[in-house]
């Protein structure tokens, strides 16, 4: 963490002082901003955002931000900052790739003038430098310089996979595994989405669990050793085809075990990362990202037909569909009751009852009268037994907005009631 605050420090220096040398820059930095405090380099790097958007920016500093947005929850900016870095090393992606299908090998040892220096000798100068070697040494220069890029390829597959995008965050992580077969990260998370999507499919369910065998193999010691341990014998039933663990439609499916991902990977998807929903953490963080993303006309179009597929999933109870439309808008609309109403009712009837619980009463703070948010909660409190709440939310829906309740039989609902 101290080397990207200092990696970062001369750029946000730098758009305060742009005529201070890069020595002094960073020792100035560095005496204003604590190393170890991520958060308020990044609201120095939020406050100083219109300063910093047209200051030219290295691979390192773009992994160095994206990190940074990483692990202060921001992670729709993480995604496209990381963007950026893999961009910017494309063309030593390219050199290295050019070197290998003509069967160079590299050379043992990386050359001195190879290695990273300071901020002004990085994988751009290092790239052009490769130009003028002989292929071996060049292959060694381009390989470890890279290996930083295979990071930030991870780390923005990590990001899609905590804003609910299964399918980009599975082809970041494939994109690792090409290059490094045993990058211990990418064999977990490229295990995991295999297992949770494979829903009968034996092929994905086996290549999952090869990648999670792996992952054993070559890292024992890594943090996210102790769930595939725990996880990978009874991989066969957790990650069973999902109409064998799901009840008719309008029954909430039996309680799942909930084993979690390490610290700063909320669970997602089915089996040990059971139909996640945000935490209230999460929510923050994520409205704070959505600050800096332009709501277009055609970005609230795409969020609001999403929402209406969740919503029309909901209502023929099909929960794990509703789920997965849904998480894709959340994190743009982390204040919206209907979105949160939505997400509590997915989570409802996939029989994640406390998650349901904390949604549905989110959505209710923002709008007391929210629909959906009332008639889930009603169905909720029932199956809780709570048979007085219950008759309060649906008579409080039917007060508030008739329509709905008659769609949605409320009558017939009260009339279970005891």
């Amino acid at each position: 963490m101290k080397r990207i605050v200092l990696t970062l420090a001369v750029l946000v220096s730098n758009a305060c002082k742009p005529d201070a040398s890069e020595p002094a820059a960073a020792k100035d930095a560095g005496g204003a901003i604590d190393p170890s405090d991520s958060k308020a380099l990044l609201a120095e790097v939020d406050r100083l955002k219109d300063q910093l958007k047209d200051k030219p920016k290295s691979f390192e500093v773009l992994a160095a931000l994206g990190n940074l947005y990483y692990e202060n929850g921001r992670y729709l900016d993480a995604v496209d900052t990381l963007r950026q870095a893999e961009e910017f090393a494309a063309p030593a992606e390219s050199a290295r790739d050019i070197l290998l299908a003509k069967g160079v090998k590299p050379q043992a040892e990386l050359p001195s003038d190879c290695r990273r220096a300071g901020s002004d000798y990085g994988l751009w100068q290092i790239t052009e430098a490769t130009k003028s070697m002989e292929p071996p040494r060049a292959l060694r220069c381009l390989e470890g310089v890279l290996e930083q890029e295979l990071a930030v390829r991870s780390r923005r597959g990590n990001a899609f996979y905590l804003i609910g995008n299964a399918e980009s965050a599975l082809k970041e992580h494939r994109r690792v595994l090409a290059v490094a077969p045993q990058y211990p990260e990418s064999l977990f998370f490229v295990g995991a989405i295999l297992l949770e999507q494979s829903q009968g499919n034996k092929a994905m369910l086996e290549e999952g669990k090869k990648m999670w065998r792996k992952l054993l193999e070559v890292s024992p010691d890594n943090p996210r050793a102790a769930l595939v341990r725990e996880t990978l014998p009874k991989a066969d039933k957790v990650f069973a085809k999902k109409a064998e663990k799901v009840m008719p439609a309008g029954h909430p499916a039996a309680a799942q075990g909930d084993g979690n991902l390490p610290a700063g990977n909320p669970p997602a998807g089915s089996g040990p990362m059971a139909h996640a929903g945000p935490t209230a953490e999460e929510v923050a963080n994520v409205a704070d990202a959505v600050k800096g993303t332009e709501m277009t006309p055609d970005l609230n179009k795409g969020l609001d037909d999403l929402l209406t597929q969740g919503e029309a999933a909901l209502d023929r109870g099909d929960y794990q569909a509703a789920r997965d439309q849904v998480v894709r808008v959340m994190p743009m609309r982390p204040n919206d009751a209907r979105t949160a109403a939505a997400l509590g009712g997915a989570m409802r009837g996939l029989g994640r009852t406390d998650m349901a619980q904390r949604t549905l009463s989110r959505a209710l703070q923002i709008d007391p009268k929210q629909p959906r948010a009332l008639f889930e909660m009603g169905k909720l409190e029932a199956a809780q037994g709570d048979s007085a709440g219950a008759r309060k939310s649906f008579e409080t829906l039917q007060q508030s907005n008739a329509a709905f309740a008659q769609a949605h039989k409320v009558a017939d609902e009260l009339s279970k009631l005891k």
